[in-house]
């Protein structure tokens, strides 16, 4: 399920949109339990936080490989930092008044 919580479509919140919808699709809907990105306009830096739905140490490296290579192709644009957690769920009701993108 796809969510977006805007109050109206500017550059970074589409740019916020962006970046999770490729990070959804570059890691895999079948890899995620869920994934949320909450930006701050004023520091143009987004957290990225990642539920994996397998949590091993190996499908972790492979997420970290992927998301260096999305901040690469941000990086211009959006200074991105990573968590992964265990359930997405409760991260996405503390923040919904922030700028966001989330997929759970």
């Amino acid at each position: 399920m796809y969510r977006v919580r805007m109050t109206g479509l500017s550059e970074f919140e589409a740019l916020t949109h962006a970046i999770g919808e490729y990070t959804v699709d570059t890691l895999g809907k079948e890899n995620l339990e869920g994934l949320q990105v909450i930006a701050n306009p004023r520091e143009s830096t987004a957290l990225v936080t990642i539920a994996l739905k397998d949590q091993s140490n190996d499908a972790q490296r492979q997420a970290i490989a992927t998301m260096f290579d999305i901040e690469l192709l941000y990086a211009d644009e959006m200074g991105l930092t990573y968590v992964f957690v265990d359930h997405i769920r409760d991260t996405i009701d503390a923040t919904l008044s922030a700028t966001q993108y989330s997929y759970a």
